[in-house]
């Protein structure tokens, strides 16, 4: 097996060459997919403007545009990634049922990173974000709409907007329409394998009622933080804590270093999210999108006589109940099955890769951050209001764009890596100490140096 060379250098050196032969086909979807985010958002309000549960239906097509262009990004690099190429032509690390030579198709590839997406677009709240930018578009489109009224002698009634004055059923509805649409068309013969359209469909399904019960959950659901925060226990171990630091480390000097060492510490844990958990999900979610996976190890089942009587027992149920149950559980294991194993095929690459790309992804963030300030600072120096009123816009979203870009083509390589390692495809690194065995370097045999030599025998 040969060893893995995941180092930080090779990725960052990967992943600018990538950057390098892709940038403008990178662009291109990264320009398109702003366009239509910003176009559908407009239809969004319109629409909203007519019909509240419109706008909403909508608004989860810009969570499925935002996800459709890292797919299409990630797709415009799957050529360009040798060790990616040829383990689908060998059927190396394929899913089940995968034939060599094939792959998931693009449609596949945005159904199946979906879960994962949303996972992410939820804990950036990117998805209170999209709503909150939505309820302020609504907002500004009926004062407009109010103000025309007013200016053209009509009479203007009293309308709730936004998204917090439509009415908990109509959420419930929205979202249990969506699941029962979404089921039934996956059900339906050639569901799975249908065209395009429909599995596009059926993912935008998927989207609108994950949207819906997140937005819901968020509203309603308290994060875990401030719940604790609201609670008396809290209050009190609070108290206990500055009572025992007041009479243990009571030296004022003493105490300082200990809140310099506690703020140090609570400083990491809450950087270890950006510095660990996302990378790890972002890498996680490629390897979805490129298809390739490390199947879990099948363990023989000791207690194979209880798993006989859950069955025998289920098999009792009713019909309807066990239809239901099958269907769930089912649709459970579709949806999370690739991304265990791909989440397996990332862990499982070595601590070395790993490390390597998550030092990788700090520098990368950093200098792909840091180009707005440059940029402001250095390049366009110092102006009126009025200018970068007009100019702040653009520069973040060139600064967005590159910073996307850079950060994709970081993934493809750190995955294609991962994926090399893992099928043998990496060679060692071989310093040449001696030269080939052919040439004559220096003297490896005494005795064939010495014969002819006088008096040989007699010193021996």
């Amino acid at each position: 097996m040969a060893r893995d060379t995941g180092s930080l250098l090779t990725t960052v050196g990967r992943a600018g060459a990538l950057f390098g032969r892709a940038w403008p086909r990178l662009l291109a979807v990264f320009v398109v997919a702003q366009l239509a985010h910003r176009g559908v958002q407009w239809v969004a309000v319109q629409a909203g403007a007519k019909a509240e549960a419109a706008g909403i239906a909508l608004l989860a097509l810009l969570v499925l545009i935002s996800l459709a262009m890292y797919v299409a990004m990630f797709l415009v690099l799957r050529g360009e990634l040798p060790f990616h190429r040829r383990a689908v032509d060998e059927g190396v690390l394929a899913p089940d049922g995968m034939e060599p030579g094939k792959e998931h198709r693009p449609i596949d590839a945005l159904a199946a990173a979906l879960l994962p997406f949303l996972a992410f677009y939820a804990a950036y709240k990117f998805l209170q974000a999209e709503a909150l930018e939505y309820e302020y578009e609504l907002a500004v489109h009926k004062v407009n709409q109010t103000v025309a009224d007013v200016l053209g002698g009509g009479v203007v009634s009293q309308e709730s907007t936004g998204l917090q004055s439509l009415s908990t059923w109509l959420f419930i509805g929205l979202g249990v329409a969506a699941y029962l649409l979404r089921l039934f068309f996956k059900k339906r013969r050639g569901g799975e394998d249908g065209g395009p359209v429909r599995k596009l469909f059926i993912t935008y399904l998927e989207a609108l009622w994950i949207f819906v019960v997140a937005y819901q959950a968020s509203a309603y659901i308290p994060s875990p933080k401030d719940w604790i925060k609201e609670r008396r226990v809290a209050d009190w171990v609070h108290d206990g804590y500055v009572w025992v630091l007041d009479q243990v480390l009571g030296v004022e000097r003493i105490r300082e270093i200990w809140d310099a060492v506690t703020g140090f510490v609570a400083a990491g844990i809450g950087d270890l999210w950006n510095a660990a958990v996302l990378p790890l999900m972002w890498i996680t979610m490629t390897a979805v999108i490129y298809g390739r996976a490390v199947h879990k190890a099948r363990k023989p089942r000791v207690l194979r006589w209880r798993f006989d009587r859950i069955t025998h027992r289920w098999q009792q149920t009713p019909p309807i109940v066990r239809a239901a149950g099958n269907s769930m559980v089912s649709d459970w294991r579709d949806r999370w099955t690739p991304v265990a194993d791909a989440f397996r095929l990332v862990v499982r690459s070595g601590l070395r890769p790993l490390l390597g790309y998550f030092l990788a992804w700090a520098v990368v963030t950093y200098l792909a951050s840091a180009v707005w300030i440059v940029l402001r600072d250095y390049v366009l120096g110092p102006h009126s209001l009025a200018f970068w009123q007009v100019i702040d816009e653009p520069l973040n979203l060139v600064t967005e764009g590159l910073k996307i870009m850079l950060q994709i083509s970081l993934l493809a390589a750190a995955y294609d890596r991962m994926v090399g390692g893992l099928a043998g495809y990496l060679q060692p690194r071989i310093r040449a100490v001696q030269g080939d065995a052919t040439e004559d370097k220096g003297v490896t045999d005494l005795t064939a140096a010495t014969s002819g030599m006088p008096d040989t025998q007699g010193a021996s």
